[in-house]
Order: structure tokens, then sequence, then C-alpha cells
């Protein structure tokens, strides 16, 4: 019974020998491989790109039917959800539809009450638009230059938006070129209106990718979200201007602003002027395209001087002949005795003269004396004043 061989003893195998010698030849080449990519012989190098060139399409031919399985079950899956979408939108769609006949039964009921106030519609703002040319970027600056000046009608303190909303605004203008001071500045400074209850504040720049809200009212009720536009308060820029909405916790609410200020490229100018701009910097000459360009300047017109007593002769009433009086009439006095005192006009004006003509003796009869004629000649016109002086016997 020693002598039988157990059913559970292994049997030795006529092919170990060979496998134990090609398991040592595998392990043998993959060292020698191993060392020789180390070296960077230029032999292995070329042996390992043409195997690679080799088996590349088999790998993407073997690869194929696990492609075709993963976009046959991505489709499967969009088919799936496409019904639970189309749902969606359907629903979206109905809220929006009560949405817009809201906004339009405001929209009438706006109109209207503006008619019955007789409200003046607000002008349009004109613009003009650029790129940015330079991006100024320090510890205590945040700025960039853009290729309009002067010569565009841009002026100090003028507007500067993009698609998004507002960036900044201009503080130094030159003929072709002009600074833009960007919201998130240090030294940035604009009252903003916040949420639909519309909370004053001002939104400060302190160099970071967001602005602070200072100046709070106590007990105001803000909400992260809340839209965030300018208030026009400050006498430079336009109110409605968007700038960003609230972030944040209570206590340190900031204005996360909805333009991208690290990267500017098309930016636009509104012509937005002021009596705070036109006082800080007056235009040199009036832009019909500005809001309230300034009125063109009109000579004055010096009126022309009325005449006056002193240069109006004064010519004696004759006096009414009496019964008792005699016939003789006195003779009349001389022309020098008859001239006025006219003043003494200034270097344009002709010289004032007077002239009376010499009267007829006096003849004893009821008929009637000719009419003495006094003619005078002020500024270049001639006037004739005629006094009838009329004796009797």
């Amino acid at each position: 019974m020693r002598g039988a061989r157990s059913p559970f003893r292994p049997r030795p195998s006529r092919w170990r020998g060979p496998v134990e010698l090609l398991s040592f030849t595998l392990y043998f080449l993959c060292a020698v491989l191993l060392v020789l990519s180390r070296i960077g012989h230029g032999l292995l190098v070329n042996v390992r790109d043409d195997f690679v060139d080799l088996s590349a399409p088999l790998l993407e031919a073997a690869s194929m039917p696990a492609i075709l399985g993963r976009h046959a079950l991505e489709h499967a899956r969009s088919y799936a959800g496409a019904f639970a979408e189309i749902d969606r939108l359907k629903a979206e769609n109905e809220e929006l539809k009560q949405w817009e006949w809201h906004a339009k039964s405001l929209e009438n009921k706006v109109e209207h009450l503006r008619l019955l106030l007789n409200a003046v519609d607000e002008p349009a703002l004109h613009y003009v638009t650029g790129s940015v040319i330079a991006d100024a970027r320090g510890p205590f600056l945040r700025s960039a230059l853009i290729n309009l000046g002067r010569d565009n009608g841009v002026r100090i303190g003028y507007a500067v938006i993009n698609g998004d909303g507002l960036i900044g605004r201009t503080v130094d203008a030159g003929a072709s070129v002009a600074r833009v001071l960007l919201l998130n500045d240090l030294n940035s400074r604009i009252p903003v209106l916040v949420g639909p209850a519309g909370v004053r504040a001002l939104a400060s720049g302190d160099n970071s990718a967001e602005l602070r809200l200072d100046f709070l009212p106590d007990g105001a009720k803000l909400y992260p979200g809340d839209e965030v536009y300018t208030s026009g308060s400050d006498g430079v820029l336009p109110r409605g201007l968007h700038v960003g909405v609230v972030s944040g916790s209570p206590g340190a609410y900031r204005v996360r602003p909805h333009a991208e200020l690290s990267s500017l490229d098309a930016v636009s100018v509104l012509f937005f002027d002021t009596p705070t701009l036109t006082t800080t910097d007056p235009p040199v000459l009036p832009d019909p395209r500005a809001l309230s360009a300034a009125p063109e300047a009109t000579p004055a017109v010096a009126a022309a001087p009325s005449p006056t007593a002193a240069q109006t002769p004064a010519v004696a009433a004759a006096p009414s002949p009496t019964a008792a009086q005699t016939p003789a009439v006195a003779s009349p006095p001389s022309a020098t005795d008859q001239t006025p005192a006219v003043a003494a006009a200034p270097p344009p004006a002709p010289e004032q003269t007077l002239t009376i003509a010499s009267p007829p003796p006096p003849i004893v009869s009821s008929e009637v004396a000719p009419v003495e004629t006094v003619k005078q000649t002020v500024g270049g016109s001639e006037g004739t004043a005629s006094v009838e002086a009329q004796t009797q016997q």
C-alpha cells in the first residue's frame, strides 16, 4: 500500500523545464532592455519606434469596439434624458409666457402714467467705441489705456463700459489716447444703488477682483445676487449703468463686477456732460455728439445810444399875441444865440451842426409869418424840426 501513488500528489510535468527556461530568458531580456533604455542606445530607440508603428493599427482596431460601445451608451443616455429635457423646456416656456404678459402689462401701465405726468423722455447717450491698447497693473494701480482721445470727443470723467457693464471712468485724456481708472482701483469710488429697494451705498475698489460696499444704512437687507447699478448722485456718471451683483455675507458684503476687468478688449465711452464735468474739464470746442454741448459764444452787439435831451435843440415857443401888444415885433435873436449846447460825440460819430435860416422882416398885418426851419444833422441821419411863429399886428 505504501508503494501505491496517491491521487492527490501532483504529477511531474515534462514541460516544466522548458517553461522555466523561457521565463528566465524573458526576465533576462527585460533586464537588458531596461538597461539599454536607460543608456539611450540608438538601435533600441529605432526598434521601439518601429514596433510602435507596427502595433498602432492593431491597437486601434482592437479599441474600436470599445469606442463604438461607449458612443452607443452615451447616445442611449442622451435619448433617455431628452424626454425629461423636453418636459422641462415646455414648463419653462409656459412660465416665460406668463412673465411676458406681466411685463407687457407693466409696460403699458408705466407708459400711461408717463402720459399723465407729462414726463420727458431721457435723451439717448452718444458714444464712441475703441480698443484697450495697454493695461497698467501694479500693487496700487488698476488702469487701462484706450485709443480714444479728445480728437474723438472724449473728456475727463466720462463713463467707460463694455458689453458686460461699467468698467471705470476716464481720468486723463490726450489728443488720441485716454487713461481709464478701473472699478477695482484703490482710488475708485462709485455711488451705487443695490437691490430692488435701491439701497444707497458706495462701491470702493481695493485692487482685488471684487469691490467693497461701504456706507450701507443701518438695517439694510441685502441678499447675494442682488443687482448693483450706478445711482448718478455724484453728478458724473449716468444713472442705471450695471456694475455687478452682491456677494459675501452680512457685515462683509462685496460686489462682483459683471465685466472681467483683467481681460478687456473693446470698450465704449459714453458722452454724458454734466455741470460738474463742464466745470472741471471745460470743452475746447463744442461737440455736437455730447448730451449737453456748451453753446457757442455770441458776440455782444452794442446798442446804438438813444438821443438825449442834450442832443436835441431847444426851441423856444413864440409868445401868443395880445390885443395890447404893439405891432412892432422884436428882432429875433441871432443864430449864435440859438445854437444849443451839444454833448461831445464819440470820435467815429460826425459832428452835430445846427443851421437856422434868417427870418424875413416883420410885417404888420394879419397874415401868418413864414415858417422858421431848424435843420439838425445827428449821427448821419437828417431830421427837420419846424417851428411856426405867428405874429399879429
